[in-house]
């Protein structure tokens, strides 16, 4: 009688197919971890974006005010402040503003204060080279601030001072 000759089995098993698996998955998590610094330098860039906004939106404000003689009024004593609406603890309010700076204010994400830091008929600093005897100084620290937190945009806090002669009569 004749043999029947069964066929042999394979001996690899899936062995190949383990391997692809194991690419596939590292593939997977080299994909995934390019997805999530790619997603960072995004982040990263909107936070540095919206800091440099608020940075030149604090600027605008301050200038403006130093830009604005009304702003620095030669009055009251050292600590004597004038402020945008909505600032807390000042003497007087209505700092005179242009248009594009007064839109921000009124919205309520920027906000400035001006606060006398001299007394009256303090003379002025040397290096000015004005005659002592017939003007004082007034200085003056303007701080502007731009506040967008509640909207992920942040915060910042911009503060210059000023110096103003004033006639002695």
């Amino acid at each position: 009688m004749g043999q029947i000759h069964l066929p042999k089995r394979n001996s690899q098993r899936g062995a190949a197919l383990i391997t692809a698996l194991v690419f596939l998955g590292v593939i997977t998590l080299l994909s995934v971890t390019s997805m999530r610094e790619s997603t960072i330098g995004v982040r990263m860039a909107q936070n540095e974006e919206a800091r440099l906004s608020g940075i030149q939106a604090a600027q605008a404000l301050t200038e403006a005010v130093v830009a604005t003689p009304a702003a620095t009024p030669v009055i009251g004593g050292a600590g004597f402040s004038i402020c945008t609406p909505g600032e807390p603890g000042c003497n007087a309010y209505g700092i005179p503003l242009p248009a594009q700076v007064a839109n921000e204010v009124a919205m309520g994400h920027l906000s400035a204060r001006v606060q006398r830091m001299t007394p009256p008929e303090k003379p002025p600093p040397r290096v000015l080279e004005s005659s002592i005897d017939k003007f004082s100084a007034a200085s003056f620290q303007v701080a502007a601030t731009f506040d967008r937190t509640n909207e992920g945009l942040g915060s910042v806090q911009l503060v210059e001072g000023m110096i103003v002669l004033v006639p002695n009569f």
